[in-house]
């Protein structure tokens, strides 16, 4: 096994200030007989760098590697006077550094309107496929063939459909930005090495 590192910071709502001293708690998912890891937040809402057990980068790499190519983790942060949140299946890859930033907020006041759900679940990673199901359909010829542009433009939105292509699900527009950070980023493994960054064992 090689290591990872979970960084964690609780801020308020919508990152306008920091909460500090929250305890967070960190477990293994596939063994919930193992340790507990307890940390602190700091002043400024950020607990120490948590080292955490990961396969092999290299399994991310590997087409047909059938092992889970990252180690699973639940999140625990409560401080008095805030509502506890959870957080399940944190992915932890080897050789790189997960976030996990939590808004903290204040316990429910007597007439407040009901507070969001405080427990997250993680899914599984898009490209983690253990039953051998591929991740995307397969690439139908387009009719009639699509132009190509001289130059790339870049769109301000995207629509996307929420589910399967062939499925009944939701159509949303969102930015092309969070697109990017949120969606298309999610299709690759962090392991995996570009020009300027170079993969690690």
């Amino acid at each position: 096994m090689s290591n990872g590192i979970l960084r964690v910071q609780t801020y308020a709502a919508r990152q306008s200030a920091p909460v500090p001293n929250v305890r967070i708690r960190i477990q293994n998912a596939d063994d919930t007989s193992a340790q507990v890891v307890e940390v602190y937040t700091d002043d400024e809402g950020n607990a120490r760098d948590i080292e955490l057990s990961a396969p092999p980068a290299a399994l991310s790499l590997d087409e047909d590697a059938v092992q889970r190519p990252y180690s699973v983790w639940n999140l625990t942060a409560d401080k008095e006077g805030y509502q506890t949140v959870t957080l399940d299946g944190l992915q932890v890859f080897a050789g790189q550094v997960s976030l996990a930033q939590l808004e903290m907020r204040p316990m429910q006041r007597l007439g407040a309107p009901a507070p969001l759900p405080d427990t997250f679940e993680v899914p599984p990673h898009a490209l983690y496929r253990p039953e051998g199901v591929p991740s995307t359909a397969p690439v139908q010829l387009c009719e009639p063939a699509p132009a190509v542009l001289t130059a790339p433009i870049i769109p301000e939105t995207i629509t996307v459909h929420l589910g399967r292509p062939a499925a009944s699900a939701q159509n949303v527009t969102v930015s092309f930005r969070k697109y990017i950070a949120n969606v298309a980023s999610s299709e690759v493994y962090p392991t995996w090495a570009d020009a300027t960054k170079p993969a690690k064992g």
